[in-house]
């Protein structure tokens, strides 16, 4: 019998077989037998008299593709970043982070219409990709002054269908305002400056990443020196992705390969991912079985936690979330079940991902990228609806870590970061909204 099911069903309502009549939210019809061991591929068993044929599955739509604009912060507290190399010469963090960005927003296939801007101490310039490759080559003559941040922020999300596409952002953040009194204002300044995030229901993702600086490094504390000479030393730089949620998902998803450890996000939603029980040999064999009884039809599952716990694993299509969301760990540690009228678990170690094997090997598999494994310990009502719901993080500790009230002194720290951040964390709601929700409706085999 499949591990990830129970044994026991009566065989008068089951001809000792589970099946699975239908799936939910555009997924592919899974359907399992009996038998003595996992068959390579599952069939369908006869179905009951109240067991509803399975719906044939829309195609799910292609994901249109991604319109991008990329602006690089053109000042002389950047230059440092992109000193001009040579073979003698290693590229930076910076050059080789973003030039990595650079290059596989031009080049992928995801992104359908690309345009690159330098942000001066004007409004952003349009530039051509080899003209912004240069200068992240270090082929820089002279830099602007550079803008204030707030105004650069706002300066950005004022142009035409820039609320319509993904805006990425990279900078330094140092923020050093020439009317002292505005240090006390920061998050509210912020927060002005990105009021479309908060009027459209925008997203904005934050990456944070330390490089090697060669040339004149500019502090927000103007004392005891108001700029000194750097000789490779490491100091914060940032990319942020500003869109739609559900662009921005994927722009970092597909695009942003090379994303650095720390990231933060805010407002991120994505479409709600395919989604399915499984009633297949797919968990961990250590992982012990449970008593109760489960077989599926009318689109859920029906199934007795009366006297033992059921367990049954689930699919779930997590392609469209950043990469170090996809991680089973994350996962494990942020996933939340819910089940009125009932207790409803996820076991422990039973998130992984698919491998390529599985998900070429078993067609029933292809629409998922992760399994799951779900406990049902009680089931009160005659029917009910158990969700699986990611919620959003709050802002990560990294934050704090890489913040500083005095960054006089290099380090990898930035001026105010966390007043920074608490004006985007400010733009949304409290709580955040949910990533996404899964539904699964369940029925009480009393």
């Amino acid at each position: 019998m499949p591990s990830s099911v129970s044994v026991g069903p009566p065989a008068s309502r089951l001809f000792r077989c589970f099946r699975l009549a239908g799936v939910l939210f555009g997924s592919i019809s899974l359907l399992s037998s009996c038998g003595g061991s996992e068959p390579a591929e599952t069939k369908s068993g006869s179905p009951s008299k109240s067991a509803k044929p399975a719906a044939t599955a829309p195609a799910t739509p292609e994901a249109a593709p991604l319109r991008v604009s990329v602006f690089l912060e053109y000042s002389g507290g950047m230059k440092g970043f992109v000193p001009r190399g040579g073979a003698d010469k290693p590229a930076t963090e910076f050059q080789q982070r973003i030039g990595a960005l650079i290059t596989e927003t031009q080049v992928s296939g995801a992104v359908a219409d690309r345009k690159y801007y330098l942000c001066e101490n004007a409004a952003p310039r349009a530039v051509p990709f080899q003209q912004l490759r240069d200068v992240v080559q270090g082929e820089v003559n002279q830099a602007a002054l550079g803008t204030e941040l707030p105004q650069m922020l706002e300066g950005i999300l004022n142009m035409p269908q820039a609320t319509q596409q993904v805006s990425v952002v990279i900078s330094d953040f140092i923020y050093g305002p020439a009317r002292k009194s505005d240090f006390s204002q920061l998050p509210n300044l912020i927060r002005t400056s990105i009021a479309p995030v908060s009027q459209k229901q925008l997203a904005v993702a934050v990456f944070g990443e330390a490089s090697r600086f060669y040339g004149t490094y500019h502090p927000a504390v103007k004392t005891p020196v108001a700029k000194r000479t750097l000789n490779g030393e490491k100091v914060p730089y940032y990319v942020w992705v500003i869109g739609p949620p559900a662009l921005v998902a994927r722009y970092t998803a597909e695009v942003f390969k090379n994303a650095p450890a720390q990231q933060a996000f805010f407002g991120l939603k994505t479409d709600t991912p395919a989604f399915a029980p499984l009633l297949t040999k797919l968990t961990d064999p250590k992982l012990k079985s449970s008593g109760g009884t489960v077989y599926a039809e009318n689109n859920g599952l029906t199934l007795n936690p009366s006297d033992d716990p059921v367990d049954f694993s689930v699919g779930v299509n997590l392609r469209e979330l950043p990469a170090a969301w996809q991680k089973p760990a994350f996962l494990a540690q942020h996933m939340r079940v819910r089940l009125p009228n009932g207790q409803a678990s996820l076991l422990p170690n039973s998130v992984r991902l698919l491998t390529e094997e599985e998900q070429s090997g078993q067609p029933v598999l292809a629409p998922y990228t992760h399994v799951m494994r779900l406990r049902v310990s009680k089931l009160a009502a005659p029917t009910a609806t158990l969700s699986l719901t990611l919620p959003a993080p709050e802002t990560p500790e990294w934050v704090a870590a890489w913040s500083t009230t005095n960054d006089n002194t290099p380090a990898p720290r930035t001026f105010g970061l966390d007043q920074i951040l608490a004006g985007v964390r400010q733009s949304y709601p409290s709580p955040l909204p949910a990533v996404f929700t899964v539904q699964l409706p369940l029925k009480n085999d009393k």
